[in-house]
């Protein structure tokens, strides 16, 4: 996206992405710039609006108050610096597509033009009923989490119904087919194209309102309008006296007629405009944020607005909401203003007592230009982007779809359509992105710590094992999806496989089905399967089928004494009672052995005991004669952080009795008891003065274990952090 937009509404640049420099000006010029726009904009939309009504009231009366009234309401009841209220784009065609369903079964229903907009005010009430409970329930946020596809798609519809709604109409001349359309065609043309050539030029005169009135002085010089030729072009609106608010009639309603033949296409409608109104509601205070500093509760926006918009649908009035093409003109121009806010609702009041004198002779076409270009310039620019195509076709295409779904099949069918793109792309997303990691090569290894010849065996073999780290919730097409990459994946060389589903929060029951034909399918292959980290309601719908643990490190330690299982029984240490010094005592000669072995005070542990305990300052060595003592950073080890596993012939501890400091962990029984030796420091200080040379053989053997066990934790943390 480039740096800087230029709205066509203004011929000052916005620029996006950091603080825009506003230009000097006075808050009555910016509110004339946003006027300019808001004129021609909201009376072409509540002439389309209303139009359906014409026949039984003053079309610019009705036109006229809406595009006045509510916007005035909202400004003296909830002002707020740089933001301007009028009819929005959704707002207004919404309300045009409840208008024109309720006229189309007022003559099956018994409905006076009155009653016609009791129940058009009464839908759109419901929708912002709907956007107040999205700003109570603090839901407005979750309009964060649609899929950009979706978003631009909804403003894009927009902008394509607002086109294609003049496109019907033959560009204001009431039949497509008719030979003057070409002539409303040529000045709604003109007038779009006049716009778009002045939005660089006169920064403080607007384009679009400088356009429709050019085009329609054109007309009128020309002689077609009203000389001689009056016929070709239709004007706006047909003259007529001043005229105030049409107010709905509430007596004498079918309502229960209503509910039943045409209660659902209107509440679809009334969520919809609820849905999008709010989304562009958001998206624009998070700009007002971003670029200008101005931090506003969004939900709390969202409620003051809901509820002057439902007072006012309630009289008749097309709603006024936040105006994001306007409020940008003013803060370009003004900055964040109050005042030009307050001038821009005295302007339309003034258009609102003035239109019914020169509204008449503006030619309809020229209205419809100016909706013609604000409808192609609610597409958002990146959908005109042949490089955004190119870079980003599958959303691109998305947006399009979604957009072609609006304007062909109307909102409801859009929010369907969106609804249903927004859950495949996180679908697609959540399945393109489920395999977090995958370690195909041993990089990862359990913190049980082995003796050399043990780990000698297990390191070259490692590469047998492949660790596949998930993420995302677990649906089935995304289990699916990750059972076709495990299986790419895996070469003839791996015969365990480990899935860490730690970063999984939720399974649903055809994603676990999925994970037990892969797991079924694999061991035909004869290759090992184990889950880690699987939350008891899964393992327990897995039941035996599935091999779980409780975390990652459990599972490759699992996988570690598959391997060890597969040494040949010569090759193969086991530790004795008759060996208690275990890996300290190598190359000890056998008086020196002895003579140590006398000072080992034995010890038995119980299941889930506690050795020592961080913090604690004994500094006795201790040998592991039988069952496994567990490392952890707090104690019970269910709660901390599972530091490393020694078994028999293994021996912890060595840090306090090398250094004298406190205990930097705690160690433990986490399942069986466990026998063990202890070797006081004060003790082995003795024994090495009767046999130095012996002394220097266990402080060589500490040494070589204390760094078998920092390569093996430097490897660990050079995995994590890969």
């Amino acid at each position: 996206m480039p740096d800087t937009q230029v709205h066509p509404e203004s011929a000052t640049p916005v620029r996006r992405g950091a603080r825009a420099v506003p230009v000097p000006a006075s808050g009555m010029a910016a509110a004339w710039s946003a006027a300019a726009v808001t004129v021609p904009h909201a009376v072409g939309l509540g002439l389309l609006a209303f139009a359906p009504l014409a026949a039984d009231h003053s079309l610019a009366a009705l036109a006229l108050w809406s595009a006045a009234l509510p916007g005035l309401l909202l400004t003296l009841a909830a002002p707020r610096a740089g933001v301007v209220y009028a009819p929005t784009t959704v707002v207004a065609l919404l309300f045009a597509a409840v208008l024109a369903t309720v006229h189309g079964a007022a003559p099956g229903l018994g409905l006076n033009a009155r009653q016609v907009l009791a129940v058009t005010g009464t839908t759109v009430a419901l929708a912002f009923v709907f956007q107040w409970l999205l700003g109570v329930l603090r839901l407005a946020s979750v309009a964060r989490f649609l899929p950009i596809s979706v978003t631009h798609g909804f403003a894009a519809g927009v902008g394509l119904s607002m086109v294609l709604g003049q496109v019907r109409n033959g560009f204001g001349s009431g039949a497509l087919g008719d030979e003057r359309t070409a002539w409303h065609a040529l000045a709604a043309l003109g007038v779009a194209a006049l716009a778009w050539w002045l939005r660089g030029r006169w920064p403080r005169m607007p384009g679009l309102l400088t356009a429709v009135a050019v085009v329609s002085v054109a007309v009128a010089v020309a002689g077609i309008w009203g000389a001689g030729l009056g016929d070709v072009f239709v004007a706006a609106v047909q003259p007529s006296a001043f005229a105030g608010p049409l107010w709905p009639d509430w007596g004498g309603v079918p309502w229960m007629a209503v509910a039943e033949r045409h209660g659902q296409a209107l509440v679809l409608l009334a969520l919809l405009m609820a849905l999008v109104n709010s989304l562009e509601v958001l998206v624009f205070h998070q700009e007002l944020e971003l670029d200008h500093g101005l931090r506003v509760d969004a939900n709390a926006a969202l409620r003051r607005e809901s509820l002057l918009g439902a007072l006012c649908a309630l009289v008749g009035m097309i709603p006024a909401s936040t105006s994001a093409s306007r409020s940008r003109i003013v803060l370009a121009q003004a900055g964040p203003s109050l005042q030009a806010m307050r001038w821009h609702a005295a302007i339309m009041l003034g258009v609102a007592l003035t239109g019914a004198w020169w509204l008449h002779w503006v030619p309809m076409a020229c209205l419809a230009g100016g909706l013609v270009l604000a409808g192609l310039l609610q597409v958002p620019g990146l959908m005109w982007s042949s490089q955004y195509a190119r870079q980003a076709r599958f959303t691109w295409v998305q947006s399009w779809l979604v957009a072609l779904v609006f304007a062909v099949f109307g909102g409801v069918v859009a929010l369907v359509a969106g609804l249903v793109v927004a859950t495949f792309v996180l679908l697609h997303d959540s399945a393109t992105t489920v395999l977090r990691h995958v370690r195909m090569d041993g990089e990862l290894r359990s913190r049980r710590l082995r003796r050399a010849a043990s780990d000698g065996w297990i390191a070259p073999r490692m590469n047998q094992v492949a660790v596949f780290e998930l993420q995302g919730v677990m649906s089935f097409g995304v289990a699916a999806h990750l059972a076709e990459q495990v299986r790419l994946l895996l070469q003839p060389r791996h015969r365990w496989a480990v899935l860490d589903a730690s970063r999984v929060p939720a399974w649903d029951s055809t994603a676990l089905a999925q994970l037990r034909a892969l797991v079924r399918d694999l061991q035909q292959q004869g290759i090992a399967v184990a889950v880690a980290s699987l939350d008891g309601i899964a393992a327990a719908q897995v039941g035996s089928a599935v091999r779980s643990f409780a975390d990652l490190d459990r599972a490759l330690e699992w996988a570690e004494a598959a391997i060890l299982a597969q040494r040949p029984q010569h090759l193969r240490v086991c530790h004795s009672d008759s060996d208690p010094l275990g890996e300290i005592g190598e190359g000890l000669q056998a008086q020196a052995r002895q003579a140590l072995e006398a000072v080992l005070r034995p010890q038995l542990v119980p299941g889930h005991s506690i050795v020592f305990a961080a913090g604690d300052t004994d500094r006795d060595l201790l040998i592991v004669q039988s069952g496994h003592i567990t490392l952890v950073t707090h104690w019970p080890a269910a709660s901390g952080l599972r530091l490393a596993t020694v078994g028999p012939g293994m021996a912890f501890g060595e840090m306090a009795f090398l250094s004298g400091a406190p205990r930097t962990a705690c160690a433990g029984t986490e399942h069986g008891k466990a026998r063990l030796v202890r070797l006081a420091r004060a003790d082995f200080d003795a024994w090495a003065q009767q046999h130095p040379q012996a002394a220097l053989t266990v402080m060589n053997n500490l040494a070589q274990i204390g760094t078998r066990r920092l390569a093996a934790t430097t490897r660990q943390l050079r995995a994590v952090l890969e």
